[in-house]
């Protein structure tokens, strides 16, 4: 499949040729400040199908597992964009929100349920985890 995005202003625009190994939600609190809001929403590709256009900047800082999380956002308009997390090496979780087309969109797994909010219901048709998946 193919995808494409942008964030909010245009500067930064990606594309990638691949299907989705996963698409999840996760509610860490780390994702919800960088969201600005109750979780993010991610579409995880292999690495070596997305093509980043333009210049992003990249905040780094431990992900749940203890590792790196370099997530990268656009300079300008401040969208995130897609996340290097080291415990995925092969992969790059982009934001959904970014994507231009979103109708594929089904998550399937949510992580860091414990720090989900409480007026957001978690389906039992996914895989929930009170953390990052073992």
């Amino acid at each position: 499949m193919k995808m494409a995005g942008k964030c909010l202003c245009g500067n930064l625009t990606y594309s990638a040729d691949a299907d989705p190994v996963l698409v999840c939600v996760c509610h860490c609190k780390d994702c919800q400040r960088q969201a600005g809001t109750a979780f993010a929403t991610l579409v995880i590709i292999p690495r070596n199908t997305f093509k980043l256009n333009g210049e992003s900047k990249i905040y780094t800082q431990p992900g749940g597992s203890g590792q790196p999380l370099k997530r990268h956002f656009c300079p300008d308009c401040g969208s995130p964009i897609a996340i290097d997390a080291a415990v995925l090496p092969e992969m790059v979780l982009l934001a959904a929100g970014t994507l231009d087309d979103t109708s594929f969109i089904r998550p399937t797994r949510n992580i860091f349920c414990n720090s989900a909010q409480s007026w957001v219901p978690l389906t039992q048709d996914t895989q929930n985890f009170p953390l990052g998946p073992s």
